[in-house]
């Protein structure tokens, strides 16, 4: 990443550096700080208890997310409130800004990515709870999480709300468990694109919410229905212009105002997103990598998964909660980047940092 700066830093045939200035250096804030969290937390985070604590803290620190949002949708109370002239923002967008819940978050799709993140964590304690107060709380707080999901009306949340249950409760199964449910989500959503506009227009008047607006109407082109196969297909003919170095953090959306005169914030893909600012081989290096970790964690949770001790289990069921965690984040950003939200690029390196120590 720094190598590609330098490059593209003295490289005059990139007019798109010299456009954004030190931009590009600048961005390297997003990546470099988050390795040296990488390696210096590894040794806290290889015991259970601590990442259990760290667990605890996320459901504790969720719940003004999830009130905040109930709020927003059931009460109308809006945002956004700014303290300390404006360097801390709780966004809360009116709902006839956004199309689902935010709570402190800028946009829908990141309050839904921050509750599916740590949903998993939510519905593991309702799994291994016996007591009945206790399984009475864990139930109520596990309802608060899916109504929240859904108000977000976020399709990536939906998924990750649906696919942590058989990580969780069927993990040998879920390499045909997870292609069944996109499956499934595939064709239900190729049933809702049938249903006629007048009926969508009745329905979405019980609603505050439009979820039709996560379905493409029928009469759409494929284009048109799913518009991120253009930023996709801009994205990949960028990237073999300059593969190697890329052509340097945070030039996306300049590139792509440049030649199709308008403003997109991201290629919606981290891989893509990666190959372009910095080059294939460091995209290529951080997903394989990536890749790596949650192989060797399933294949860790496989052959711990026969034992019969109490104990032992529901800290299996705590591992495989944190796996589907990062799971969901690591399959999330294939279709969107919330990792440039801090919050969210926080936590996803102590989640991947807690996976590889959980190994050692």
């Amino acid at each position: 990443m720094i190598l590609s700066c330098i490059v593209n830093s003295f490289d005059n045939s990139n007019k798109i550096i010299e456009e954004i200035g030190s931009l590009s250096w600048i961005s390297l804030i997003n990546w470099i700080p988050f390795f040296w969290l990488f390696w210096s937390f590894e040794p806290y985070l290889k015991e259970i208890r601590v990442r259990k604590a760290i667990a605890k803290f996320l459901l504790i620190g969720t719940i003004p997310v999830i009130f905040s949002g109930f709020l927003q949708y059931f009460f109308n109370i809006t945002g956004p409130f700014e303290i300390l002239n404006g360097l801390i923002i709780w966004y809360q967008r009116p709902l006839s800004i956004t199309d689902g819940i935010t709570g402190p978050f800028n946009n829908a799709n990141y309050a839904g990515a921050w509750l599916a993140l740590v949903w998993p964590f939510s519905f593991s304690l309702f799994i291994t709870n016996k007591n009945k107060f206790k399984k009475l709380i864990t139930t109520l707080f596990c309802l608060l999480f899916i109504t929240a999901l859904l108000l977000t009306n976020s399709r990536n949340a939906w998924l990750g709300m649906f696919l942590t249950i058989p990580v969780i409760i069927g993990f040998e199964y879920i390499f045909w468990l997870i292609p069944l449910i996109i499956l499934i989500g595939l064709f239900l959503t190729f049933l809702i694109s049938l249903i006629p506009d007048y009926l969508r227009e009745n329905l979405v008047s019980f609603l505050t919410i439009n979820i039709f607006n996560n379905f493409p109407e029928n009469s759409l082109s494929l284009q048109e229905a799913f518009p991120r196969l253009n930023i996709w297909s801009f994205s990949i003919k960028a990237i073999f212009e300059r593969p190697l170095f890329g052509w340097g953090g945070g030039t996306f959306p300049v590139i792509h105002k440049a030649i199709n005169g308008r403003w997109i914030g991201h290629t919606h893909n981290i891989i893509l997103e990666l190959a372009i600012n910095y080059g294939i081989l460091t995209s290529l290096i951080l997903s394989i990598t990536v890749f790596r970790y949650l192989e060797k964690y399933y294949k860790f949770i496989i052959l711990n998964s026969k034992t019969t001790l109490e104990k032992i289990k529901n800290n299996l069921t705590f591992e495989k909660a944190w796996f589907a965690s990062i799971l969901f984040i690591s399959y999330s950003h294939l279709f969107d980047i919330q990792y440039f939200d801090l919050r969210i690029s926080i936590i996803t390196w102590i989640l991947l940092t807690g996976l590889k120590a959980s190994m050692i």
